[in-house]
């Protein structure tokens, strides 16, 4: 069980999923990631879910999604629909493993700037209460306008144990997307909105009776092309309300590569070179011959079998 927030406007997209994994007869585990980012062709994705947390051997979805989508440059929709065909595919048996007390669901909650224009859509499996059939469905959703206004995007969706919770009262919701678009007209800083999403996050946690939804939380974002911000974006991890030093790499697939390994293979030959700063020593070269033989061993093909 989660929380998921996504924010969809015409300058940016957020997503906001806590780190909770809960288990039976133990307790829980608060250091999940369930975000991936998709960079593709086209636009750019965020994917957060609720649901299966971790399979019986604790692969998370999150680094399948990234398996499924390696070596893969396709266009963000088909991506998704990837992502959702391998879903359908392998996801039904771990499924039926999680405890009989709770629902057997997955749903992937994805907005994203496709050509710049915001779009959100949602993968979702859904097995009857008898476990014995299932619904599946991956679509875009857009509001329920009559004509002549042009159906839009909604602007923010919600997911998980602590949706709930949070449809009690609404009046968080006008006051985060207010937030959000002050810093879309750069009068607020991306740190002061993560904050307040972390807030959001500790809130639920604090109110929820089942503690499903734990205190630790990620908030990814990214912003459109040639807007206020000209791209780019970032992430923190939070643990309660407090701001992380360390914020990991997260699963990242741009354009087919598997960016979270490339930078995990990077990342000490990074810190071997600058060790000699410390003692007054130039940087240290690269041993290139040596990052190659890595960079050469690291998997590029496309995996989807969930395990």
């Amino acid at each position: 069980m989660t929380l998921v927030v996504t924010i969809n406007t015409p300058e940016s997209i957020w997503l906001l999923a806590d780190r909770r994994l809960t288990y039976k007869g133990r307790p829980p585990k608060d250091d999940a990631h369930k975000v991936m980012v998709l960079e593709a062709t086209d636009g750019v994705a965020l994917l957060g879910y609720a649901g299966l947390g971790a399979t019986a051997l604790g692969n998370e979805p999150a680094d399948w999604m990234s398996s499924v989508l390696r070596g893969r440059n396709l266009p963000l929709e088909q991506s998704l629909g990837a992502i959702a065909d391998a879903m359908k595919k392998h996801f039904p048996p771990h499924l039926l493993c999680l405890p009989r007390n709770g629902g057997a669901a997955h749903n992937v909650l994805v907005p994203a700037l496709l050509n710049d224009e915001p779009r959100f859509y949602t993968i979702d499996l859904v097995f009857a209460p008898d476990r014995k059939t299932y619904q599946f469905r991956y679509t875009r959703h857009v509001s329920e306008k009559p004509p002549p206004t042009a159906p839009k995007t909604p602007p923010l969706a919600i997911g998980g144990s602590g949706a709930l919770y949070l449809m009690q009262n609404k009046r968080w919701m006008r006051n985060l997307l207010r937030a959000v678009r002050a810093n879309d007209r750069g009068k607020l800083s991306s740190s002061a909105v993560a904050d307040q999403l972390a807030n959001l996050n500790y809130e639920v946690h604090m109110g929820i009776a089942d503690k499903s939804v734990g205190p630790s939380c990620i908030v990814v974002w990214r912003h459109r092309k040639g807007g206020f911000h000209e791209m780019g974006g970032g992430q923190q991890f939070y643990t309660g309300t407090n701001r992380d030093a360390n914020s990991p790499i997260i699963p990242h697939i741009s354009n087919g590569t598997d960016m979270q390994a490339f930078f995990e293979l990077l990342m000490p030959h990074f810190i071997e070179s600058l060790e000699g700063l410390q003692e007054g020593q130039p940087p240290k070269e690269f041993d290139k011959d040596k990052i190659n033989s890595e960079l050469a061993i690291l998997p590029d093909k496309p995996d989807e079998i969930l395990r």
